[in-house]
């Protein structure tokens, strides 16, 4: 059957390695590899080749551009290139050309209505595909740019987006998406009413729905381990009942895989078709629900055209960069917001050290000043200098200088 996959190799064929970036190192004079000696002893002691995978390799070189494409992947995906075309693993369906493919609205609405209606916990139709429009919050944001749009026949918009890099900060990302779709909806009843020449009510709008799928999880979703789909919407602490709109689910799919391990419902088929790519995996979910069988079949027609296949992956690689740059942001915005708060403390413990010291200074000054006139009054009494030089701890100069005198007393 053609979820049948070969058993994988332990490594990667020695042909494979000889057309990777790291061995193209080779090729140049004077430039040496540090890592090229021990892959290239491994994957010898290997002693096989992969007749597929050489195969393969041979029918991209026949086309240079889609060879070149393959030559510029890093190894890794250079592994799940080849490893899915020769048949030992699947792919991975996170990746956006393979969801959007699988997922695809116009050709296979059933498919994405229902992985929603798992999700939603209710039966849902969409009625229509809406184009990525976006708008900017203020000027100079980036834009916001929806995964799968859909309008669903109720009329609630619900937003599906793949998020691979576990980003800073996802909730504040989510509303602003979750904004975006109200101001969308409140935007299109407002013109349609007005084509209508009919009144507008807020009453028109309906629910819009975020979904979130998490590749891997961020800290915050890591400290609830035992749950990998979490919904929310906007409660009143009373119990007051109004229509706020808005509704949200996270899904973390790498959580779900280390909790779950037998498809016993439909929501677990479908997030174990979007987490795993093994063999193993794909044929569990076959046996549990035969109509997934379909969508691996037409995910497996891609061997057929690697040439177009490479440049699905060529894509992937676009956006894992654009992924690393953004997380990279992220990252160096957390770093400047710590080092800032930390300079912030320092700054006002330093302005405490001052203030505290300015105030032992004028404490100090008060009790010279005391001090002093302590010793002018004595001295009018008693005319003792030194008696009182040694009562009040002073110098025989410093009572002097109190006293503006030159007697030695």
């Amino acid at each position: 059957m053609f979820y049948d996959y070969p058993v994988l190799n332990a490594l990667w064929s020695f042909s494979l390695a000889e057309e990777s970036e790291l061995f193209r190192k080779e090729r140049e004079p004077g430039k040496e590899c540090p890592e090229e000696g021990r892959l290239k002893e491994e994957l010898l002691k290997e002693g096989k080749t992969d007749p597929a995978r050489k195969k393969l390799l041979s029918r991209l070189r026949k086309d240079p551009e889609a060879y070149e494409q393959f030559l510029d992947l890093p190894p890794r995906l250079q592994g799940e290139f080849l490893s899915f075309c020769t048949g030992q693993k699947g792919v991975k369906i996170t990746y956006d050309p393979f969801f959007k493919f699988v997922f695809n609205p116009e050709l296979h609405p059933e498919r994405l209505e229902r992985l929603l209606s798992e999700l939603l916990k209710e039966r849902v139709k969409i009625r229509q595909l809406l184009p990525p429009e976006s708008i900017r919050f203020h000027e100079g944001m980036s834009l916001v740019v929806m995964d799968i749009l859909v309008e669903l026949a109720s009329g609630a918009l619900c937003d599906v987006e793949i998020q691979k890099a576990p980003y800073a900060f996802p909730g504040q990302r989510a509303a602003c998406y979750s904004s975006e779709l109200v101001v969308r909806q409140y935007s299109r009843a407002r013109r349609r009413t007005a084509a209508e020449k009919t009144p507008f009510s807020y009453r028109q709008l309906s629910r819009v729905y975020t979904i979130v799928i998490l590749e891997k999880s961020s800290g915050e979703f890591c400290r609830y381990s035992d749950h990998y789909v979490h919904r929310a919407s906007q409660v009143f602490d009373t119990g007051l009942s109004l229509n706020l709109l808005q509704e949200y689910i996270f899904i973390s799919l790498d959580i779900f895989h280390n909790i779950v391990h037998e498809i016993k419902e439909e929501l677990d088929a479908w997030l174990m078709f979007l987490s795993s790519d093994e063999p193993a995996d794909i044929a569990r979910i076959i046996a549990a629900f035969p109509e997934f069988a379909e969508y691996y079949r037409d995910i497996a027609g891609f061997r057929e055209k690697p040439e177009e296949l490479i440049s699905m992956f060529s894509r992937i690689l676009a956006e894992m960069d654009r992924d690393e740059y953004f997380c990279m942001m992220e990252d160096l915005k957390e770093d400047n917001r710590k080092l800032s708060e930390q300079a912030r403390g320092l700054e006002d413990r330093n302005q405490n050290l001052e203030d505290e010291n300015q105030n032992l200074e004028n404490r100090l000054n008060s009790l010279m000043e005391q001090r002093d006139r302590m010793a002018v009054r004595y001295y009018q009494e008693t005319g003792n200098a030194e008696e009182i030089a040694g009562l009040l701890g002073m110098s025989k100069e410093e009572l002097q200088a109190v006293l503006g005198t030159g007697e030695e007393g």
